[in-house]
């Protein structure tokens, strides 16, 4: 189905080419006039990924065996992507001890790692009974571990010293095939322990992408892993939300028909208006739900508490790509008088020379932000501002088209597809939210992205 907006002379489904389009994630709007690049004169923040963070340590015991393989692989990941953190790579096997010598007590020497510039050392272990697995961390400081274990002050070579006592702990028990989950779990626990604020890697990701030419929903782990098609490949896939309980919902035609809105078991929702729906997003509390949809000769955003319920929520045209954000605000990006604005609760909040596209709110520990994808001339790239406006920061440069940001559950980490050839070429990534050490954690490319939280696990808390 095609609706023509007369008054234009285009198409909506020509307003949407570049939201359902891999390789350019800029919206299709005309650009300002050639060498008038409006985005060079906005400026990556200096030093934005050279900041030296802390280094930290994972190790594992001497008799690890492939589940607590996995599970130091899985910290040692996400505490990297994170960008809080440097990962130090594994220290080299110890050689028998001399003559005289005392190994190290349990195999661990916090000095060996203090050496190299270790400030905290995490040791894990995975111990499988029957059809669960017991996941252990222990953190040690090393500066306090090793003060307290008396390892600083000198004696006899033969005297073993006492093994150091964690600085702090976890220990679960989970099924067995909740490993992974699980390890994500006890990453985001360390970034509390040590960041002060906790991590948002116990999540996953969806979008719409294309895969043998039918453009379907993807699910995908926030470390990169366990990319899996979640939609029928009949079912033309434009947009892609977390619901309640972690639900999928999407928005895709079938058979040329309307956009619909599609739920758990892949199944046809009912909404309160008729026509195609474009854009679907849901609060972080899941108490409202937000969708752009196609009415008469225009798109226009309906919100409500739920798709049955939704109403008119603003007169903008052309509006799509719905975000919510903290407080329930809604972001959108819509039509101003020259281009394309992301608006904040109906209010603009970029400027009329950007063409802008794709908002999405970043809860981060030093306020809320709102990154969105922005182009000028040729040129699309991320580009920061508050909440309410105010100053722009460009986050991407000189790397290919950057575009449909979703930001982590932390709000530290914003995903986004890019097209850059040079580094690590073109697909899923991860950033900082200040533009910093950004990582591909896939090669897919997509559009509609979203970030969610895994919904609660089935893990109980062991007595340490």
């Amino acid at each position: 189905m095609q609706l023509t907006l007369s008054r234009r002379g285009v198409s909506l489904a020509a307003c949407l080419v570049a939201s359902i389009a891999g390789a350019r994630p800029a919206v299709a709007e005309p650009a300002p006039p050639a060498g008038d690049d409006v985005l060079g004169t906005l400026s990556v923040p200096p030093g934005a990924s050279t900041r030296a963070p802390p280094r930290i340590a994972i190790v594992t015991r001497p008799e690890a065996d492939a589940d607590t393989a996995t599970l130091r692989e899985i910290l040692a990941r996400d505490l990297d992507l994170s960008g809080e953190l440097e990962v130090l790579p594994p220290l080299a096997p110890r050689k028998a001890p001399r003559f005289g010598k005392k190994a190290p007590p349990d195999g661990l020497d916090l000095k060996d790692h203090a050496a190299r510039g270790a400030e905290t050392v995490i040791r894990v272990r995975v111990a499988r009974t029957g059809e669960d697995v017991e996941l252990e961390l222990e953190g040690f400081l090393v500066k306090d571990a090793i003060a307290a274990s008396g390892a600083d002050k000198r004696g006899p070579a033969w005297k073993p010293k006492p093994p150091p006592t964690p600085s702090f702990a976890r220990a679960v028990r989970a099924p067995a095939v909740d490993l992974r989950p699980e390890g994500h779990r006890f990453a985001d626990h360390v970034l509390a322990v040590l960041t002060g604020h906790a991590g948002g890697f116990a999540s996953r990701m969806a979008f719409a992408g294309e895969s043998g030419g039918a453009r379907r929903v993807f699910l995908i782990d926030s470390d990169g892993q366990g990319l899996a098609p979640a939609s029928p490949p009949d079912h033309v896939a434009v947009a892609a939300a977390f619901g309640k309980r972690g639900e999928l919902y999407y928005a895709a035609s079938v058979d040329r028909g309307e956009y619909q809105v599609f739920g758990p078991g892949g199944k046809a929702v009912p909404l309160a208006v008729g026509g195609s729906v474009y854009g679907l997003a849901f609060s972080p509390d899941k108490g409202a739900v937000a969708a752009t949809i196609g009415v008469r000769d225009t798109l226009r955003l309906f919100t409500g508490p739920d798709l049955a319920s939704v109403k008119q929520a603003s007169e903008v045209d052309l509006a799509m790509q719905p975000a919510f954000g903290p407080g329930g605000r809604t972001a959108f990006v819509g039509q101003g008088r020259m281009g394309r604005r992301v608006f904040v609760d109906g209010k603009p909040v970029t400027p009329e020379a950007i063409q802008a596209s794709s908002p999405t709110f970043c809860d981060h520990p030093d306020g809320v932000k709102v990154v969105f994808a922005a182009g000028a001339g040729k040129a699309t790239d991320l580009v920061v501002t508050g909440e309410r406006g105010g100053g722009l920061v460009r986050l991407t440069r000189g790397a290919g088209s950057n575009g449909v940001p979703a930001c982590s559950p932390d709000g530290r980490l914003v995903a986004f597809f890019s097209t850059r050839a040079g580094g690590e070429g073109p697909g899923l990534y991860v950033m900082r939210v200040d533009g910093g050490r950004p990582h591909r954690i896939s090669k897919q490319q997509g559009y509609a992205l979203a970030w969610d939280p895994l919904p609660p696990g089935r893990a109980t808390v062991l007595p340490r």
